[in-house]
């Protein structure tokens, strides 16, 4: 077996340090900052087995303008980073086209199928089952053009097999009393699940990984040594040099810096999403309730409600605008009459957003011992457990039992 060094303790990088540790690796993991309090962190905490519709819409570069005039718009663009990020864009809106939509949706659609089985599998491998809360998710809507927004994805997610019904505003209030009963939609997304919490699983997960011998190195992983193709060490920003067979790069938004040290090229940006974690918020929430129109989703935790969402693209070295946390918290109002929001604790993470929606899996023709689980987007919670079997068949030289050429990081 290898010795491997897996770049990011994320729910993702943490994943795929677990798998490869159960068939038999030597497995280190580089990560420098507290443990899950990355992007998961910042979540509504979902098993997101019907995002599938890749977020590149017809008509999204005419929206831009509007994003730099509405700080406070649910998807929102700061204007020191507009200029960096015109080449992001431009690849970005190229995907909206209906061909490219529907080929991404498949693609998406084949990792995302997989989800629930696999991070059932990793639940019970590190004995906590009860982390999952398998209840329909509740998308709800105000009237028949906030509907109308999303049914072009829902009938799309539906051909690729994804279960969404609509019911009425009141039906979806009789299912969680807790939700205002004047809405007059909803969508019942069954394939979806929740967590109890999402720092907690990164948590526990890191905890099984280091009972069952694995190394955790509290550091950033800054450069590599190399010889040709093939990657003999990582450096790390306190000096030390860690050697291995095999590397995993799973650092998120940072995958991009780290990738350019190798002289490979990843299309990412990282967007900031932002949370609110309500103590004592006095509602009593089953299901996690996604309102369209405003942009964020509420999740009952276990020992709070979440509130989180927006996307907002800014440099990695922006600081946060906690003004967009505080704004969903507002609208939270129109979803749970009543709500409490006196002890509430703010949170950010980055989310690593690649132009067509699609992660990055898999190995660059150009190294032979360095495998990419990285660029998620959205999805990092969703996907960590498939990603990690599909990057030790990699590291293996197995087949993955999902073709994974579409998420190749040579494809940019």
């Amino acid at each position: 077996m290898s010795r491997v060094v897996v770049i990011g303790g994320g729910v993702v990088g943490i994943s795929c340090a677990l798998t490869l540790q159960s068939q038999g690796h030597s497995v280190t993991v580089v990560e420098p900052g507290p443990v899950g309090e990355g992007a998961s962190w910042a979540s509504c905490g979902c098993i997101a087995v019907g995002e599938i519709v890749p977020l590149s819409q017809p008509g999204m570069l005419m929206k831009v303008p509007g994003w730099l005039l509405d700080s406070e718009a649910p998807l929102s663009l700061r204007p020191a980073s507009a200029l960096k990020l015109i080449p992001w864009f431009a690849r970005f809106t190229a995907n909206a086209r209906r061909s490219k939509m529907r080929a991404i949706t498949a693609d998406l659609a084949r990792l995302t199928f997989a989800a629930t089985d696999d991070f059932k599998a990793q639940l019970a491998d590190v004995g906590h089952p009860e982390l999952l809360v398998e209840r329909p998710v509740i998308k709800l809507f105000d009237d028949d053009n906030d509907l109308a927004t999303m049914r072009a994805a829902f009938d799309l997610a539906r051909e690729f097999g994804c279960t969404i019904d609509q019911v009425s505003g009141h039906e979806a209030h009789e299912m969680d009393p807790a939700i205002a009963p004047d809405f007059k939609y909803a969508a019942l997304l069954r394939d979806w699940s929740f967590v109890t919490d999402p720092k907690l699983l990164v948590e526990i997960l890191m905890q099984s990984f280091t009972q069952r011998g694995g190394e955790i190195v509290s550091n950033a992983a800054i450069d590599f040594t190399r010889d040709g193709q093939h990657i003999q060490s990582v450096h790390t920003g306190d000096g030390r040099t860690l050697s291995a067979d095999e590397f995993v790069v799973a650092a998120g938004t940072h995958s991009r810096a780290l990738a350019k040290k190798l002289n490979i090229s990843l299309r990412m940006e990282g967007v900031i999403g932002y949370s609110t974690a309500l103590h004592d918020s006095g509602i009593d929430l089953h299901h996690t309730v996604f309102y369209a129109k405003g942009g964020f989703g509420i999740t009952p935790y276990e020992d709070a409600l979440a509130v989180a969402g927006t996307a907002e693209f800014a440099d990695l070295n922006a600081q946060p605008n906690w003004n967009r946390a505080d704004v969903l918290v507002k609208r939270a109002h129109r979803v749970l009459p009543g709500l409490k929001i006196e002890k509430s604790e703010r949170r950010m993470g980055r989310r690593p957003f690649t132009p067509d929606t699609r992660p990055i899996i898999g190995r660059s023709r150009r190294l032979t011992n360095v495998t990419f689980a990285t660029g998620h987007g959205q999805l990092g919670l969703t996907l960590g457990a498939t990603t990690a079997r599909l990057v030790a068949d990699v590291i293996a030289g197995r087949v993955p039992s999902i073709d994974i050429q579409a998420f190749s990081p040579d494809r940019f």
